[in-house]
Formats: C-alpha cells, structure tokens, sequence
C-alpha cells in the first residue's frame, strides 16, 4: 500500500480506512510518513467507527502477512507501558506492559485484531491529548 499526498480526496471508505491502519507497521518502517501522518491520512479520527474487530478480522485473514508487521511494532516498542502482541508457547498474548492486562488466543489473526484495536485506540488518545490531531482534517490521497 503506497499512499501519494499529491492528488488527495475527501472520502474515504471503511475498508480504505482498515487497509491504512491495519498496513501502518509496514509504511512506517517503510518510512513513508510519520505514525502521526500515517493514522491522520487513514481518516481514523474522523471515522473511528470504521475500525472494528470484525473488520480487521476480516482483512487480515485476507493479508495475513500484515500480521508479522504488528508483531514486529510490538517487538520494537521503547517503552516503559503500554500493549504488546507476541507469539508465547505455541499461544499469542496481547497484553499491557508492566503487570497489566494479559489475554491470551489461540488464533493469531483474533490475537493480532485485539492488539490492533488497543494499540491504535491507545496511540489515538495519545495523540488528541497532545493536540497533534487539532485543526488538521484527514486526507488520503488516492493509491
């Protein structure tokens, strides 16, 4: 998935929403855009609805190859809190780091959706907080 900021649209639709954010370990680490422009350009913050479980289910099990992409991101995490997403004895956990919440699956794709929905649900507040999402309105060019 390439994103193109020169010919950019207004609408985008759920499944473009979904592709973006469930692609954004591979475009960052591509170095395509920051995470901050990489969740703007999704149009995220103006349809969160767009980014369910189902949905993210659904696509992974089309792009499972998305998932090492979010098990690398939990790998390389710096940081003294917050969610990882790793393979653990033949299981995968999502879990908050330190002495949080711990689930554990036995089907990666659920395990991969559950840490996307946090993760991202986490660094989306992160970000509002911080003002990073104030007076800009998500765009996404086309592909």
């Amino acid at each position: 998935m390439r994103i193109n900021i020169i010919n950019v649209r207004e609408e985008i639709s759920k499944r473009e929403i979904v592709e973006a954010i469930c692609a954004l370990p591979d475009l960052f680490r591509s170095g395509s855009a920051s995470t901050v422009d990489l969740v703007r350009l999704s149009g995220l913050p103006e349809s969160p609805e767009a980014l369910t479980r189902a949905e993210i289910v659904a696509l992974l099990a089309e792009r499972p190859e998305l998932i090492d992409g979010w098990l690398r991101w939990s790998e390389d995490k710096r940081t003294s809190s917050g969610w990882f997403f790793v393979s653990e004895a033949g299981a995968f956990v999502v879990g908050f780091h330190p002495e949080g919440e711990r689930l554990v699956f036995s089907d990666c794709t659920e395990a991969c959706a559950e840490f996307v929905l946090r993760e991202i649900a986490d660094l989306v507040a992160s970000l509002r907080s911080n003002n990073m999402f104030k007076g800009r309105r998500a765009k996404r060019a086309r592909p």
